[in-house]
Parts: structure tokens; C-alpha cells; sequence
């Protein structure tokens, strides 16, 4: 039973237990373990002793642990997966469990490395140092790349980057090395063959080929020296795909020109007059892109990059005579110039005045306006609509018209910001998407009373004192209201906006999903990896913070003893193991095992009776209040309080 007596010893067991014979597995044990592993998954998930995911974050410290067996790992991976009589809930703990060690290996990479013993923590936290943990990390990771368990477009997000950007000193460049050589023997046949960029190929042969001075790793031979035999294999692997990739290249591209000669109308073409006797008044500008050119001269040409040629002589070789008489010098130059006029655009459907004196364009949208409103509102924006401004510009419409580079719903909450008096309404939060565009277009065009509204009003949801925490009934972004935005895209809308003092605690929301959500690739909600990695370290390092609180609060000596009859810690009417898993349930609330808000009181007058709650509470609340005070700025990342 899920919630009985022993059940997170169980659950801590079974998981115990799945990744000791993931360890045991070798091609000669393999036909005897595998069914012993499907049988234990399959138990936990269906019996609910746990989730998929959550078993997979049991299991997969076993990633940094060393091990010989990552082979035949991934193969039994790949096979429990692609089972097909297996439920979804449990195939699902491949997935999970892939995606969890690849996403922390991403986090461990953003931190300082040092030649010790660990990386990853059973209570799923990424410690400073740990370089052998992570460079067996990167062999395993490699096998699942190899077996095809994890997505192309994560690899290539998560993976190189980080490994190559953060290195601070020669032994952090050692280590990430040799990581980078583990990988390549790995899986070196699906990286170097195009799932990764030739660029991060060659950044990652780059790292590989650095001088290391001799005793930086303290005379220790488990980094170096890297084996050249396989360094040049690798060379050869990826050379050899670049050559098959460019053949390629040049076939498709003389295929497509060869059609495009195909498929030009013959009426249009002239083959009987000769080219001097062709009658076309063209200006002399134009004749630079009618020079012969062969096929093989374009297959040539395009042999590595077609998809970004743009010379018209190349996208169509055969250009027809009545095409010809159509051209200008202003379809044939390099296309920098002012617009056209001829683009495609809509009105927007409140903000075009007839009586207006002026378009601004954003994107394909028309605005028409009032300069002196505009220009009465912002001097940034009475800088744009100038006098030599509008005489200046363009009037496809027999109006002045600016181009903007802002986006049609940023433009459009501005102008409503400068035509509707009392928006946006003092006092009242927005909703994200309008909050962001007003916060935006309020610092870029010098609203500074408007921006400090705005700032003003996300104060009591992020607060900077206990006392302030302990009575605001909205916190974080709670405060937007529905939708509700994700707490990453709060925090990086902070960031980018320099929104200081409320930082720490949108960190501390962030963080409050636990690292899935917050290693969110969602547009909008992805984090600096430096930032994420902060978070990550100091959620981990408070919760760990929780636990041992917890532990001190519940199984002291004179806790369990209660004279209430209606109490499970009565000593005179329950059995010691109701008493038990009665201080097991606080426990788990307190230490927010179910990844819960730690900063908030527990609540646990479903526990015990109101007199142990209140004892309980108050003992707690000391930690809550010392924890925020003292310690939530510094363990996400930022400075104290004060100078925020």
C-alpha cells in the first residue's frame, strides 16, 4: 500500500534494488538480470509504490557511478521501451529516466569541476567537483545517444555547449576533455556523423587538441594522455562525413538547376536569334548577372552551403527574355534599401485614425496615429516622429509612414498606454502577456512613471522580508492571475528588465517545480545555464537544509508523547506503529519530500490534534523565518538583502 507503514523505506528499496542489477548486467548476465529489472519496474510503477519519474530520479545517480556496463544498460533500456505489450506509465520511465540524466549532466557541466569523487547526490543535487563521476556520465550518456534514447535537438542544446563554454582553469579543461574523448568512443559514430554541427565538431576537437602542463592533474594518469589512434579515427569518422555530405550537396544541387532549365517554358526562350540581336533596353547593371553559367559551374559553386546562395544567377540560371524586360536595378541589387511600399499589410483594427497624420509599420501591421500625442508622450518617441523624420520618410499612402522594429502587440499595448487615461489601473497587476509588453515598451520609450507602477505593484508578491511573506495572500506568479505564466518566464523577464529585488524569490518559485520545470525548453522559459545551475544548487542545498530540520524537530525525545485520546501520538491508546507513521507523515511535510513549498507552514492538523500542530509549527517556523531572512538570496545566486 502506497501511504503504509515502511513505504519510503520500500520505495528507496525497490529503487536500491533496480539499480544494483543495472550494474550487475554484462553480455554473459544479461538473458538472467533483464527479466529480474522488468519485473521490479513493472512492480513499483503498477503496484504505485512510485511514479515513472520519480523512480527514474532514484535510479539514474547510477549514470556517475563507475561502471563498465553502459552497453548493455542502454540495450536493456532500448528493449523495456520499445516492449509492445508494456503500459504506457511504465514505458514512460525510459524516457524519464534518459531525460533526467541527460538534463542533469547539462547542470553539472555549468559547475566548477574538481578532481574528486562525486557529482551527483542521491538526494538529486549537483555538488561542486566530481570530475570522475562526470566523465563516466559522459560515457553513459554517449550509449544512450548510440541507442537512439535520447532526442536529436536536446543533444545538441544540452550537450556540447556547455561542456565547452565553462571551463575556468587547465584542469577543468583536462576533465571536460577527457569527457568530450568518453563521449566521442561512445557514440562518436551518430556525433560525428551529423548530429552534431561541424562547428561544435570543431570546437570539440579544439578542447581535445589543448596542451595540458604537466602536473596540473597531480601526476595522475586517469585523464592523460588521450589515446591519438582514436583521436584520428575520430578525425577520419567526421572528415569522411563531411566529404559524403558535400557529394550530396553537389548532386542535389545540379539536379535542381537541371530542372529549373527543364521547366522554362520554350516560348520563352530564344533560340533563334542570337544573343547580340536580342532587343531588351535593360541598364547596364542588370547585364553583370546574365554571364553564362553552366551547371557544373553552379554544382560547384554551392558544394557546401547551396541552401544560403543567393546570387539570382545562381537561384535561376535560365532567366527568360519577357523576365528579363520585367527587371530593374532595384529587383537586382543587394536588397538593402528602404521598403518598397508593396509589402503586404493589415490596418490594426483600433489603432488607425483616419484623421491621423502619420503610419508606423511593425511587422505587417499598420498604425496610424497622431504625431503630437505621441510625440507630447515620450521624447524618445518625439525624437522618432521629428519634423526631418516624417519629411524624410516614405508615404505609400500619401502619408509620412516609420518602420518599427517592435512587435504588433507590444506597439499596440503602448498605444493604448498613451491614448487611454488610467491604463494600466494603479494597484492591479495585469496579465503576463500585457504586463511584459508594458514593462518592455515602458523602459524602451521612457515611461519611467508607468515602469515604476508597474515595479511597485509586484512587491507584495515578491517580497524581501519575512514579515511581508508570512501576510501576503498572493505570492510570485500567482500575482498575473490566468493564464498563469510559468515561474521561468517571470524570472527571465526580471533578469532581462534588471528587476532586482525580486530575484531571489522568482528564483525560489522557479526552483519550486524541481529541475523538469525548471530545465523547461518552452519558448520564453529558458534559463541562462549559470542561472539555472545557481538555482539548482541552492534548491538542493535547502532542501537538504529541510530534511535535517525536520529530522530534528520530529524524532526528538519528548515528541510522540500526547494525552489527547483523538491524537495518533497518544503513547496509551496507539500502537507503536501508528505513532510511527504518524511521525513519518509530519516528517515528509515538513521536509517537503513531495517537492513542496518549504517556506510555507506545513499543515498538519490532519496529523495530530491542535495542540501537537501548534508545538510543531512554531518549532518550525523558526527555520522558515532564518532560512529567508539569512539565506534565500545567497543560496540562488545573488547577493544579501541588503544590497538588493
Amino acid at each position: 500500500m502506497p501511504n503504509g507503514p515502511g513505504y519510503h523505506n520500500r520505495q528507496l528499496g525497490i529503487a536500491a534494488n533496480v539499480r544494483g542489477l543495472l550494474h550487475s548486467l554484462s553480455p554473459s548476465t544479461y538473458d538472467e538480470i533483464a527479466p529480474k529489472i522488468e519485473y521490479w519496474i513493472d512492480y513499483a510503477i503498477i503496484e504505485r509504490f512510485t511514479t515513472a519519474k520519480s523512480l527514474a530520479e532514484l535510479v539514474s545517480s547510477m549514470a556517475w557511478e563507475s561502471v563498465d556496463s553502459g552497453w548493455e544498460v542502454s540495450r536493456f533500456l532500448k528493449e523495456f521501451r520499445d516492449a509492445p505489450h508494456r503500459p504506457e506509465q511504465v514505458r514512460s520511465f525510459v524516457d524519464d529516466l534518459c531525460l533526467h540524466i541527460l538534463r542533469w549532466f547539462a547542470v553539472a557541466s555549468a559547475d566548477r569541476l574538481q578532481w574528486n569523487h562525486y557529482c551527483y547526490h542521491s538526494d538529486n543535487s549537483v555538488t561542486s567537483g566530481g570530475s570522475p563521476g562526470f566523465i563516466h556520465a559522459a560515457s553513459f550518456v554517449g550509449h544512450l545517444i548510440e541507442r537512439g534514447l535520447l532526442d536529436h535537438e536536446l543533444v545538441r542544446r544540452h550537450l556540447v555547449k556547455p561542456l565547452t563554454t565553462y571551463q575556468k582553469d587547465d584542469l577543468e579543461l583536462a576533465i571536460r576533455a577527457k569527457a568530450i574523448y568518453q563521449l566521442f568512443i561512445t557514440a562518436g559514430n551518430t556525433l560525428l556523423q551529423g548530429l552534431l554541427e561541424p562547428e561544435d565538431v570543431r570546437t570539440c576537437f579544439e578542447r581535445l587538441d589543448a596542451p595540458i602542463p604537466l602536473g596540473v592533474i597531480g601526476g595522475s594518469d586517469k585523464l592523460y594522455p588521450l589515446d591519438a589512434e582514436k583521436l584520428n579515427e575520430f578525425r577520419t569518422t567526421h572528415a569522411t562525413w563531411l566529404q559524403h555530405r558535400e557529394k550530396e550537396q553537389r548532386n542535389a544541387a545540379a539536379v535542381e538547376v537541371s530542372a529549373a532549365e527543364v521547366e522554362t517554358p520554350v516560348a520563352f526562350v530564344s533560340q533563334d536569334l542570337p544573343a547580340a540581336h536580342t532587343s531588351i533596353d535593360s541598364p547596364s547593371s542588370v547585364f553583370r548577372y546574365l554571364e553564362p553559367i553552366s551547371v557544373a559551374q553552379v554544382a560547384e559553386s554551392t558544394s557546401t552551403t547551396f541552401a544560403d546562395v543567393r546570387d539570382p544567377a545562381v537561384s535561376s540560371p535560365t532567366l527568360s527574355i519577357s523576365t528579363i524586360s520585367d527587371l530593374t536595378p532595384t529587383e537586382l541589387d543587394d536588397g538593402i534599401g528602404e521598403d518598397s511600399g508593396e509589402r503586404i499589410t493589415t490596418r490594426h483594427e483600433t489603432f488607425y485614425f483616419q484623421d491621423g497624420n502619420v503610419e508606423i509599420l511593425c511587422r505587417d501591421t499598420l498604425f496610424r496615429v497622431h504625431s503630437t500625442i505621441i510625440s507630447f508622450a515620450s521624447s524618445k518617441l518625439r525624437d522618432i516622429l521629428s519634423q526631418q523624420a516624417l519629411l524624410h520618410a516614405p508615404m505609400p499612402e500619401g502619408c509620412a509612414r516609420i518602420t518599427l522594429t517592435d512587435s504588433v502587440e507590444d506597439f499596440a499595448v503602448l498605444l493604448k498606454m498613451i491614448y487611454m487615461p488610467g491604463f494600466p489601473a494603479r494597484n492591479k497587476v495585469p496579465e503576463f502577456a500585457t504586463f511584459i509588453s508594458l514593462l518592455r515598451m515602458a523602459t524602451k520609450y521612457g515611461f519611467s512613471d508607468a515602469r515604476e507602477g508597474l515595479v511597485e505593484d509586484l512587491k507584495g508578491a515578491y517580497p524581501t522580508k519575512w514579515e511581508d511573506f508570512e501576510t501576503t495572500k498572493v505570492l510570485g506568479e500567482d500575482v498575473f492571475g490566468l493564464p498563469r505564466p510559468h515561474p521561468n518566464a517571470v524570472l527571465k523577464l526580471f533578469l532581462e528588465q534588471r528587476i532586482k529585488f525580486a530575484l531571489p524569490f522568482a528564483a525560489y518559485r522557479a526552483g519550486l517545480g524541481g529541475p523538469s520545470a525548471l530545465a523547461s525548453d518552452e519558448p520564453g522559459t529558458v534559463l541562462p545555464r549559470l542561472t539555472l545551475a545557481s538555482i539548482v544548487d541552492g534548491m538542493g542545498k535547502m532542501r537538504r537544509a529541510g530534511i535535517v530540520a525536520a529530522h530534528t524537530i520530529v524524532y526528538v525525545p519528548n515528541m510522540g508523547v500526547c494525552s489527547e485520546s483523538a491524537c495518533t501520538l497518544n503513547v496509551g491508546i496507539n500502537r507503536a506503529e501508528q505513532r510511527m507513521e504518524a511521525l513519518n507523515k509530519i516528517f515528509d511535510v515538513m521536509a517537503g519530500r513531495d517537492e513542496g513549498d518549504l517556506l510555507s507552514a506545513p499543515s498538519l492538523g490532519n496529523i495530530v490534534c491542535a495542540d501537537c500542530a501548534k508545538w510543531l509549527e512554531a518549532t518550525h517556523i523558526s527555520w522558515r523565518k532564518r532560512v529567508f531572512s539569512a539565506k534565500l538570496p545567497s543560496l540562488l545566486g545573488w547577493e544579501g538583502w541588503e544590497g538588493i
